[in-house]
């Protein structure tokens, strides 16, 4: 199943029902019982007569494989499963997840050791106020661009976000409670400029997640497109 799932990624438009149909061809024979199981239902296998016949394919009705194009044509990170019951010969009820892969799921981005290796010293030393992160897209990974020492305010932070290029950032925002108790919280910001370009924020989108999962310890996720929507009285705010 693996090697199916890569050929999907590849190509987009080859979709699962396609798949499907190529089951028919095996030896011996496989074929859809529809509507055999649900969602979350545990794989079962049975021993089958030796003479037992599959089923024919059913086929889908017109409404829904109108509707599975849809959704196949939909935007980047969402996917569409589907569990179905495979019979041969010789066993029934081999229940198998049948993936719909998006063109631009997964960016390939990898995560230079150095993004990890200063947001762990931020966060238990305290050595930076911030980091700058870019993507190298002849590299294909994540690098650190700018460190912002412990002393620098938070306009030092933002003036180091250009106006026209995405960037992900930390900042580690101190502040006071209502009692006066002292506090930090630190904040991963995906900053996403309108002016910037399409493909830049199509590759900082699909790669936000997986660079997320590098840095443990991240407390507050803000995304903003202006700087209006990360100005320090929203930082503020979502500290609390």
């Amino acid at each position: 199943m693996s090697q199916r799932a890569s050929r999907h990624q590849t190509r987009p438009s080859q979709s699962a029902f396609a798949f499907l149909d190529n089951l028919t061809n095996l030896d011996p024979p496989i074929s859809l019982n529809a509507g055999a199981a649900a969602p979350g239902v545990p794989a079962v296998t049975q021993p089958l007569p030796e003479t037992s016949v599959a089923a024919p394919l059913p086929a889908l009705p017109p409404k829904d494989v109108a509707g599975a194009k849809k959704k196949e044509a939909d935007g980047a990170g969402h996917f569409v499963s589907n569990i179905v019951c495979l019979k041969s010969s010789k066993h029934v009820n081999l229940f198998i997840c049948l993936p719909h892969f998006q063109a631009n799921a997964a960016s390939g981005m990898a995560v230079h050791d150095d993004c990890k290796l200063r947001f762990l010293e931020l966060k238990a030393k305290r050595t930076y106020r911030f980091i700058v992160f870019k993507i190298e897209e002849k590299q294909k990974q994540v690098i650190v661009e700018k460190l912002g020492e412990p002393g620098q305010t938070y306009e030092d932070f933002t003036a180091c976000l250009p106006a026209d290029e995405c960037r992900y950032a930390i900042y580690d925002f101190e502040f006071l409670t209502e009692g006066n108790v002292p506090k930090s919280r630190i904040f991963f910001i995906a900053w996403s400029p309108d002016t910037s370009r399409v493909r830049s924020k199509m590759i900082y989108a699909s790669s936000k997640d997986r660079f997320k999962r590098e840095l443990d310890g991240i407390q507050v996720e803000l995304q903003a497109t202006d700087p209006s929507e990360m100005g320090l009285d929203v930082i503020k705010s979502r500290a609390n």
